[in-house]
């Protein structure tokens, strides 16, 4: 069966003859395979026509035998090439040819023809189909594979599909052409069936709805309606449609059934991220009466009301009491939930305590090389991030440039290169500018989601917009007078005072006094929560800065003369390098409780940005090139940083080397003399 199946497949549509018995018969390109006989389907002589596939003289027996005629019913004659119908019992037309289908290879198509020369049922291999309301001068039977397929002397046309090696013959055509209904397909290919058509694809291409469905042969079927997608059966949905758009699974497999929120139990939770409703299990709560998400996964939302009343260790489980080495703390919610006692810490799967890591990386949860010089922390304790050189801070924004990820391992990325600082992945997650850029919220109602940096300032070319660009913030150009006289500036772009009054008085396009809330600076009203304004002012009283960023006291709303010196983002006294409150970035303080910050490379040799412990040790926390230096920041055990240790061996080998050059000089040249 499957040889005769590979046979049909590798019929073709007219070709070049091949066989000793077609050559110079036959017409050129009009042979054909039909299963593993070469056919011709019309001569090339004149008076020859086709005779089960091999030209025979008109006056051939076998002319006769076969009844070929022409179509109006009358002997072929010296000008025929093909047969028009076949009147012989037994004996069918087929592409210009009567066959028997006694005979090979007229037997590998039909298997009983009625007594006016129609295949009335088509061979069992089902490689054919027979034609619906075929009369006897028309073709009456198709290949499988024909997409050409045969038009009807009325008509209708019936044509096989590409690839397929078996069907069933089509309902009656109307208007529109009829294709087979395709049972197998050749070539590794599988039957896809929409709308009732049927075609050949290949597996992979067997998607979007569809599924590859391997029960009694493969086929190409149709996921049920509520999936999106599926696999194995129609119903073991991987994705679901808007109209039930949560995946409830049962267990750890990729599929289950679809359902809205109000479907998924109590005994589940909806991660709307994933559009998943999971078993509590599954996501590690076990025992719970109800659950939800929480990170990665699932805790405890309520204990069911039996014996295991307390949350687990992390809420990831309903127990009677808690384990070893934790106690039950009162959760302020008629429940309690344990924690484990001093120095001690949940296990992965939260089930027991076990002793805190000793990594010498402060607040390190596990590291690599524990309590060696070249100790590297991979993971940080759960309120801390892990920066790029292996340290751990409770703050990404203590490193310039970065935002803290809590996806996963809770670690530092960088933020989006149009950024300075940011609030996340993404260009449009700014919260500070390069100079040259000003920052456009995305909302201004929340700033804190940060925005886009767009070009700074420029005169406008219309009768609105900016008209002087005369404000300078932090190396970027904002608007200092507005085109429009009613307008001022507002956070350094032009707005109406009109819907939140900012400006107590306006003036030719500029502002000359600022409500509360907001500091004038250069013709406009800026506010302290929000970009530029929080550059140059944080504290502000009756329209003016009170208390600049740098951490001086205003003079009279100016801060343009309270900088502090280049080494200090906040201090005491302007220009004063002893003077600092805070380091700048790339400074760091050798003493937290000092006034001097020192460059980060003093500490470390390419280190760009650092802080120290809450021992007063030095931390890299980002090196020249913005990644680890592969030593995880480590100090030695005397607190120098290996930058300083660096720096000491330096100065030993220049004066060893210098006291040895003076040496050899003494006792040569004196020794000469």
């Amino acid at each position: 069966m499957l040889l005769v199946a590979f046979c049909f497949a590798l019929s073709t549509l007219a070709a070049t003859c091949s066989a000793d018995t077609q050559v110079g018969k036959c017409k050129e390109n009009m042979c054909e395979m039909a299963g593993s006989t070469e056919i011709c389907t019309e001569c090339k002589d004149q008076g020859n026509v086709p005779i089960d596939g091999i030209c025979k003289p008109q006056n051939d027996n076998a002319v006769t035998t076969a009844g070929c005629k022409k179509k109006a019913g009358d002997n072929v004659d010296a000008s025929s090439v093909r047969c028009e119908q076949c009147d012989a019992a037994n004996h069918f037309l087929y592409k210009g040819g009567c066959y028997s289908k006694d005979a090979t290879p007229g037997n590998q198509m039909c298997k009983t023809v009625t007594t006016n020369g129609i295949c009335a049922e088509a061979a069992t291999t089902k490689n054919y189909f027979v034609v619906p309301g075929a009369t006897k001068t028309d073709q009456s039977v198709v290949w499988c594979g024909d997409v050409e397929g045969v038009t009807l002397g009325d008509g209708k046309k019936y044509t096989g599909v590409d690839g397929c090696t078996t069907c069933e013959k089509p309902e009656q055509a109307t208007d529109a052409p009829k294709a087979a209904t395709c049972n197998a397909c050749g070539g590794g290919k599988i039957v896809k069936t929409v709308d009732g058509v049927t075609s050949c694809v290949e597996e992979a291409d067997c998607n979007n709805g569809y599924f590859v469905d391997s029960r009694n042969g493969k086929k190409c079927s149709k996921c049920a309606s509520s999936c999106k997608t599926c696999e194995n059966t129609e119903t073991q949905c991987t994705s679901c449609t808007e109209a039930t758009p949560y995946l409830k699974k049962e267990d750890d497999s990729e599929t289950g059934t679809c359902v809205n929120q109000g479907d998924c139990p109590a005994t589940h939770y909806i991660d709307e991220a994933a559009k998943t409703c999971t078993t509590c299990t599954s996501g590690g709560a076990k025992d719970c009466k109800t659950c939800e998400k929480n990170g990665d996964g699932a805790v405890c939302k309520e204990c069911p009301d039996s014996d295991k009343t307390i949350f687990g260790l992390n809420k990831k489980s309903c127990v009677a009491s808690c384990p070893a080495n934790s106690t039950p703390k009162a959760t302020g919610q008629d429940s309690q939930v344990c924690e484990c006692n001093e120095g001690l810490q949940p296990n992965t799967e939260s089930t027991e305590c076990r002793p805190i890591s000793n990594c010498n990386t402060e607040h390190c949860l596990e590291c690599t090389g524990e309590g060696a010089d070249k100790e590297v922390c991979t993971k940080c304790l759960s309120e801390y991030y892990l920066t790029p050189t292996s340290q751990c801070v409770s703050d990404c924004t203590t490193l310039k440039g970065y935002y803290g990820d809590d996806s996963g391992k809770k670690t530092c990325k960088k933020c989006n290169d149009a950024c300075v600082e940011c609030k996340g992945e993404g260009a449009d997650k700014c919260t500070a500018c390069p100079a040259g850029k000003m920052l456009q919220y995305t909302d201004a109602d929340t700033p804190a989601n940060g925005g886009t940096c767009m070009n700074q300032c420029s005169v406008s070319s219309t009768n609105d917009g900016c008209a002087e660009c005369g404000a300078q913030i932090g190396g970027t150009a904002y608007c200092s007078k507005c085109k429009n006289a009613q307008q001022a500036p507002l956070d350094g772009n032009c707005a109406a005072n009109t819907r939140t009054r900012f400006c107590t008085t306006v003036s030719n396009g500029a502002c000359t006094q600022c409500e509360n809330n907001y500091f004038l600076k250069d013709g406009g009203c800026y506010q302290t929560n929000r970009q530029p304004g929080k550059q140059v002012c944080t504290t502000v009283q009756g329209g003016k800065c009170t208390k600049c960023a740098s951490g001086l006291t205003a003079d009279n709303g100016d801060c343009s003369n309270k900088r502090c010196h280049l080494s200090c983002e906040t201090c005491t006294a302007a220009n004063d390098a002893n003077a600092c409150a805070t380091c700048s970035t790339g400074y760091y303080k050798p003493q937290s409780a000092g006034t001097k910050c020192n460059p980060c490379s003093e500490g470390l040799a390419g280190c760009r940005q650092c802080t120290v412990s809450s021992t007063d040790a030095f931390m890299c926390l980002e090196m020249g090139d913005g990644t680890s230096d592969n030593t995880g920041g480590s100090t030695n055990k005397s607190g120098l940083s290996t930058g300083a240790i660096a720096g000491i061996s330096v100065a030993v080998i220049v004066v060893v080397g210098g006291l040895v050059g003076f040496l050899c000089w003494w006792f040569i040249c004196r020794g000469k003399a």
